[in-house]
């Protein structure tokens, strides 16, 4: 592990091995070795494995037999990686310190793995190019075209598997990750066999069949911003991608549908295919037109055609975050600037929902009638799943754990939001899509707002990106008829903006699928209860969704204003901390 994760796609590997130390140097000797290793004890395996890829990616040998020998250790390594992948994966943000080895160990091993596959190819390429075959020598040059096309194959796999263990710890790709993805590409293309089955050519079962499927996955993995969603849904779109990868298409020349560019000689994801700068020389075009068009007819409730993986995964969050990213504009619109600052910053809905009410619990809030079951977001999920229909637990209070307001640091701002330095605890409410609550002093009023991205910093450290979405929140409570006698009561907050002089109200509401746009939902507020009709999402994450709504009877809409209008002189006219005293 001596070898630095950064600078292993930079540095050729070394070829001063003549021989293998652990095993004779062939196929089957190798397969005896490895039968031997033990995946229960999984520091050994690890090790015993890790040593061997390196030896196998040094040893100065044939590139068919290189490729043989990796091809034996290939099931037995991505066991020993998954095993340690689960060490890490879902675990927190900011790590303990035995974490961070496995995590280093995982990456090491996945980063040799895909640079031992990437060698191979450039290897038999080079010799291809650059050696004549006589007639005698067909067969040799036809192993060599072979070992070329595969071991492409499969490089591009494991830097699809490296890029999505980098995007479940928040991380970003190293130096030359990307330039030696295009560089695969650009020689399958240019050689012709970027579209040839791998499966007819081994006999296996892929499910992506060639190379440029399996570029298309590597690109999804990158275009659909995963630092902007949770693990669990990084987890759902990694395997979501092996059905959509099909729909997307890499082609060498421009269409009117390339949405997504990339220049194979710079070390650079895809980009967005705009106005471009002089010296990018886009050589790679992408449509994902096939993919906006399949995800839009999953929209309908009875869809046919979702895949096993989309039934499971594709929930409403992740459609919308999809949705958004394949048809809007992909470039930065606001200008980011140094500010020197210190956030109060606390997480989620019900939270909220008790600093805005002046310290009160939901259950305070109410002024209803005794005997009617209560709900927060939280405790909706377990009621959801509950055997009993239309049993509910009755709304605890908010310990003292969730209530608690965090303090960050700013980095710099924009527009309509922030970029903060995290450091130490992480809450178990930090998450992508939650809900917050942020000030810039005790002061000062609270705005709402959304943890957009986070991305891991310096050693112990994350950055999050809060976008700030409303200054004029108002508490109040929802609930959806799902039983005759029982009132579900939620948080929820109504929400005004100004913009032109045009006023617009709007509410948000958990984000358990409970509401749905055109449902009609009952709005409780200042003791009165009036029904609402849910149009469009403007915002759906995993935690909340945002609505505009309209009354089903318009009279009384001046219930709302006088609501609002109480509740901003309450605001303007009294601390909000002493309150809290």
């Amino acid at each position: 592990m001596s070898t630095h994760t950064s600078d292993i796609f930079q540095i050729p590997t070394e070829l001063k091995l003549d021989r293998l130390s652990f095993c004779p140097t062939n196929p089957k000797a190798l397969q005896e070795w490895v039968a031997g290793i033990s995946i229960l004890q999984l520091g050994n395996s690890s090790k015993s494995l890790f040593s061997a890829l390196l030896e196998i990616s040094e040893l100065e040998c044939s590139e068919t037999l290189r490729f043989d020998l990796i091809q034996v250790l290939h099931p037995t390594l991505e066991n020993v990686l998954t095993s340690l992948e689960k060490h890490f994966i879902n675990q927190g943000l900011i790590t303990t310190d035995r974490n961070d080895q496995i995590i280093e160990l995982a990456m090491l091993m996945r980063s040799h793995f895909a640079k031992v596959y990437i060698d191979i190819a450039k290897r038999c390429h080079h010799e291809l190019s650059h050696h004549h075959f006589s007639l005698f020598k067909l067969g040799r040059k036809k192993s060599l075209t072979t070992a070329r096309m595969v071991a492409t194959y499969y490089a591009l796999q494991q830097l699809s598997l490296l890029l999505y263990q980098q995007h479940m710890l928040y991380g970003q790709p190293v130096i030359g990750q990307w330039l030696a993805a295009h560089q695969l590409l650009e020689c399958a293309i240019q050689n012709n066999f970027y579209l040839t089955n791998i499966n007819q050519v081994l006999g296996t079962q892929h499910e992506l069949q060639n190379i440029s499927q399996a570029y298309a996955q590597l690109i999804l993995l990158d275009i659909f911003n995963m630092h902007q969603i949770r693990p669990a849904e990084i987890q759902g779109l990694y395997l979501c991608s092996f059905d959509w990868a099909k729909l997307v298409h890499i082609l060498p020349k421009e269409t009117t549908l390339s949405r997504y560019v990339v220049d194979t000689n710079k070390d650079l994801p895809p980009v967005y295919n705009s106005r471009l700068a002089d010296h990018f020389q886009a050589s790679v075009f992408i449509s994902t037109q096939n993919l906006l068009e399949h995800l839009s007819g999953t929209q309908s409730k009875n869809a046919q055609y979702l895949s096993r993986s989309e039934k499971l995964f594709l929930t409403p969050a992740l459609r919308f975050h999809i949705y958004n990213l394949l048809t809007t504009t992909m470039e930065r619109r606001h200008e980011r600037y140094k500010y020197s600052a210190h956030l109060n910053i606390c997480f989620g809905l019900s939270v909220a929902h008790f600093y805005l009410s002046k310290g009160k619990n939901f259950h305070e809030t109410l002024d209803v009638e005794a005997g009617y079951q209560l709900q927060s977001a939280s405790n909706f999920v377990s009621a959801a799943d509950s055997s009993v229909p239309g049993t509910f637990s009755h709304l605890k209070a908010l310990d003292r754990e969730a209530k608690q307001i965090h303090h960050a640091e700013v980095l710099d701002i924009s527009v309509n939001g922030y970029r903060i330095k995290w450091t130490g605890f992480t809450p178990p409410n930090l998450k992508t899509g939650e809900f917050i609550l942020v000030q810039e002093n005790a002061q000062s009023q609270w705005r709402g707002g959304v943890v957009r991205w986070i991305k891991q910093s310096t050693e112990k450290s994350l950055e999050l990106g809060l976008e700030i979405l409303a200054q004029d929140l108002f508490p109040c409570a929802v609930y959806a008829r799902l039983d005759r006698n029982i009132k579900n009561y939620q948080p929820a907050l109504l929400v005004q903006t100004t913009q032109l002089d045009q006023i617009s109200n709007s509410i948000i509401v958990s984000g358990v699928q409970t509401f749905r746009e055109k449902q009609t939902i009952h709005l409780h507020v200042d003791g009165q209860e009036l029904k609402i009709y849910l149009t469009k999402a403007q915002l759906i994450t995993q935690s909340f969704i945002r609505f505009e709504y309209e009354l089903l009877n318009d009279q009384e809409e001046s219930l709302i204003q006088h609501f609002i209008h109480k509740q901003m002189n309450d605001i303007n006219n009294q601390d909000l901390w002493e309150a809290l005293k």
